[in-house]
């Protein structure tokens, strides 16, 4: 060790080329100075800006290029377009507000500016969340490449993200945002990131509903975390912060129908998609299980359509896949076209208030939908897992994302780990979203492609403990005797 001192100032250490408690800035220019010789730190610290600019500088290059080649195609129009300017009362009201401000800013080029805005929040969104994961789970170059195209993958056919004019274009990068702010809070401890975390949770599920299940995943991992912490007061109020979230995303969502359509009710178009698969696989016989006239009559029209369609499962002589593809292909005639249409119909022959019918439908398929589950519980339950399994892309998916998802819950009950917590809560969100999409809906790609990324993580982190055993047993067998 070298000691260094200039006049009356404080020394400064060196040792093995290292400076050892520097006290004063110009002890240490006037030591490399003197001594002809770079800090090893700054060399170090000039490597590593050099290393990051250039990644920005691919990222920011790599962004620029991928909206002006999406910007210059054009933005593609769906049923569910037309229906988000309308503000259907049956739509949430984040992107129907998005669109409406942007039409009444922009008149007939408000779709150019909705594709580029759903780039430019997009691509933001990736940044984010890319090197927060790049830096927390020490990606390497080819995982930092694949981990970029995944995130990107939902840009390009056959999603086509930020040119179609629908929900998707907001809710991926807020979905990216919420997931990168969860990681900090989590994983980080890094408590501010509540308040970012809060107002994205909302704006996300004000614009698509289906990430509810979020909160008692989170809840649940942060109070695994802090345990006899949890009670401390300023822990408890942000339990008390989270667990309020959804209640206030409903309030608003309410809130914004009473004011836009006259009506204080959430969004009403749930059980009208879940009460699909149940009527897909219903008897003619079940009419008779109804509590109401009004129930019956409505089974019986309905029942009979999809009937007169052969839309329904007894219909298949086949596998339960083959009986799902049939509805799976054919939801929009089995739900839009049948249940939803001629359900309002209906009420409307027997209340003429506007839009009443809509939200009468609604209510109606929440009190059938038990009673046709209870009826026909095994062929539902057959064709539901057949759904998840077609939405995850095959059994063995499933079998691998249960196996974790078991696996790493037992682990963090005996001893919390932040990677192994992790994987519990990305192979939650897999698993969950998987599980309400079958429920609510038919398992289409545009429903589950929020949480590839997630997949792609998981698969990380897993070859990585199998090589760390690996690696372990052979340095003990190396080891021995």
């Amino acid at each position: 060790m070298k000691i260094f001192r200039c006049g009356n100032t404080p020394a400064i250490s060196v040792q093995n080329g290292r400076l050892l408690n520097p006290r004063n800035r110009i002890n240490v220019i006037l030591y490399f100075v003197s001594s002809n010789r770079k800090p090893p730190t700054l060399n170090k610290l000039l490597s590593w800006i050099e290393k990051k600019n250039a990644e920005s500088s691919a990222l920011v290059i790599c962004f620029g290029l991928l909206f002006v080649y999406f910007i210059l195609q054009s933005p593609l129009y769906s049923p569910d377009t037309c229906s988000y300017l309308k503000g259907d009362i049956y739509r949430l009201p984040g992107y129907v507000i998005y669109l409406n401000v942007l039409e009444a800013i922009f008149g007939a080029s408000y779709d150019v500016v909705a594709v580029g805005l759903h780039l430019l929040v997009g691509f933001m969104g990736i940044w984010i969340i890319y090197k927060n994961f790049v830096s927390y789970f020490n990606l390497k170059n080819i995982a930092k490449l694949l981990f970029l195209s995944v995130l990107l993958f939902p840009y390009f056919p056959p999603l086509l993200t930020a040119n179609n004019l629908t929900s998707e274009g907001l809710a991926y990068p807020l979905y990216l945002a919420l997931i990168s702010f969860t990681l900090d809070f989590l994983f980080r401890n890094k408590r501010k990131r509540i308040i970012p975390l809060a107002a994205v949770f909302i704006l996300l599920i004000l614009t698509r509903g289906q990430f509810i299940v979020f909160i008692p995943i989170f809840i649940f991992i942060m109070i695994l975390g802090m345990k006899k912490h949890i009670f401390k007061l300023r822990n408890l109020s942000l339990l008390i912060l989270i667990i309020s979230l959804p209640f206030l995303s409903g309030l608003m969502d309410s809130t914004y129908r009473k004011i836009n359509h006259g009506f204080f009710e959430k969004t009403p178009f749930s059980y009208v998609n879940a009460i699909s698969l149940p009527l897909f696989v219903s008897q003619k016989t079940d009419g008779d299980l109804m509590s109401t006239q009004a129930h019956k009559t409505l089974f019986t029209i309905t029942y009979k359509k999809i009937d007169n369609l052969d839309l329904l499962s007894s219909k298949v002589e086949g596998t339960a896949m083959d009986k799902y593809l049939l509805f799976h292909d054919n939801f929009p005639a089995i739900c839009n076209q049948n249940i939803h249409k001629q359900g309002r119909a209906y009420f409307r022959k027997h209340d003429k208030t506007f839009l009443k019918d809509f939200i009468l439908i609604e209510k109606a398929c929440k009190e059938m939908f038990p009673v046709l589950l209870k009826a026909n519980f095994k062929e539902w339950g057959r064709l539901y897992l057949t759904s998840i399994i077609f939405g995850l892309g095959s059994l063995w998916v499933l079998l691998l994302a249960l196996i974790i998802f078991v696996a790493s819950l037992f682990s963090i009950l005996k001893k919390y780990s932040k990677e192994t917590v992790f994987l519990f809560f990305a192979t939650s969100l897999i698993l969950s979203n998987a599980m309400i999409t079958a429920l609510a809906t038919h398992s289409i790609q545009r429903y589950l492609f929020y949480n590839y990324f997630l997949g792609f993580i998981v698969v990380i982190l897993c070859l990585r403990k199998i090589y760390h055993f690996y690696e372990s047993r052979t340095i003990r067998g190396n080891a021995m005797p």
